[in-house]
């Protein structure tokens, strides 16, 4: 594949290395076929990131999800962790899924496996596919050309990549949108400094009543809430700006409800939901967020009573949370833009430094 070779040569000259398939399938456990293709590859920009990709041309009928198993390939079986991934659907049209790991699933050095299965309707597995790969870490000196790391490569020095804090690209997928699952790409302080920005009083009398009595806390709350469901937490804050009129309570719902969403609210001066606090009333954001960005079960105890009522995985990025401009006729908010106006904050609040 061109891309695969693109790929080989930079690595030669910079920093990764990764081949697939290294070994073959074990014919006692692999379920490989000819029509269903897996591989993996590092991203062309971030080499810290690796992508897993399966052509599946044709599904079994019943197929529920698509999901990636991870393992470490030589350790013994009862020893080693498993670890499961949801798989994305590169677009409607085509037969690839995807999962994207990095540093924090990979260790350089280590052989892994990754094995796919149809997860089917009713809960149980079947293997579709397997691939297995290495990634090694060579450190060569910047100005040695691609050739010259090449000639070296049996001899580079390898070592364990650092550990640093993942906080991976939120819109990378293939329709390049902001995804509303994933890691926090902001800190508490750039959401405070923002919202200072704007020139507004934060409620502080309302607020403190219910457990926020700063704009710091309020933020702190988001990002507990949000890292407690996996939802990005600038998601969660831009949302709360946007619906609240930066915390002013200008519209249906009030200050008191602590409900930061426009939860229940439906026009025509219908107050929605009341939260008995801050926490609560952005918890039930944060699962509400989820219910439409993701199929998985809440991590703490539902306080969204409209959870239910949501078609799960139905809007997984910001783009898809209006209705108007949801492919599959659902989403959050009515008006038209709703995404665009929510991206818009987000592009305030990321050039906070």
């Amino acid at each position: 594949m061109k891309k695969r070779k693109i790929m080989f040569a930079s690595l030669l000259a910079g920093v990764l290395l990764i081949s697939v398939p290294v070994w073959a399938a074990e014919e006692d456990t692999a379920k490989e076929t000819d029509e269903v293709k897996v591989e993996a590859y590092l991203d062309e920009k971030d080499q810290d990131i690796c992508y897993v990709e399966a052509q599946i041309p044709s599904l079994p009928s019943n197929t529920k999800k698509i999901r990636f198993k991870l393992e470490e390939r030589e350790k013994d079986k009862k020893a080693s962790k498993e670890v499961w991934f949801d798989s994305t659907k590169l677009k409607k049209e085509e037969d690839t899924w995807i999962v994207k790991l990095d540093d924090s699933d990979l260790e350089s050095g280590v052989p892994y496996e990754v094995r796919v299965y149809a997860q089917l309707q009713d809960e149980t597995k079947q293997e579709l596919g397997m691939t297995a790969f290495q990634i090694n870490e060579t450190v060569v000196g910047a100005e040695e050309k691609e050739e010259d790391a090449k000639e070296k490569e049996t001899n580079a020095q390898v070592k364990k990549p650092e550990q640093v804090q993942i906080v991976d690209d939120a819109t990378a997928n293939a329709y390049g949108y902001y995804t509303i699952m994933g890691n926090t790409t902001v800190t508490a302080e750039q959401m405070a400094d923002l919202y200072k920005a704007q020139g507004v009083s934060y409620p502080a009398d309302a607020l403190k009543s219910g457990g926020a009595p700063t704009i710091e806390d309020f933020c702190e709350i988001i990002m507990e809430e949000a890292e407690a469901e996996g939802v990005r937490a600038e998601v969660v804050y831009v949302q709360s700006m946007l619906e609240t009129g930066w915390l002013q309570f200008r519209g249906d719902s009030q200050v008191e409800q602590f409900n930061f969403a426009g939860l229940g609210t439906t026009g025509g001066g219908v107050k929605g939901i009341y939260f008995p606090d801050v926490q609560t009333g952005i918890r039930a954001q944060v699962q509400h967020l989820k219910a439409y960005a993701s199929d998985e079960d809440l991590n703490q105890e539902c306080v969204d009573e409209r959870f239910s009522l949501v078609t799960r995985e139905s809007a997984p990025y910001i783009e898809w949370l209006g209705i108007q401009e949801n492919p599959n006729g659902g989403g959050w908010a009515a008006g038209a833009n709703y995404g665009d106006k929510l991206l818009n904050i987000m592009s305030q609040l990321k050039q906070i430094s």
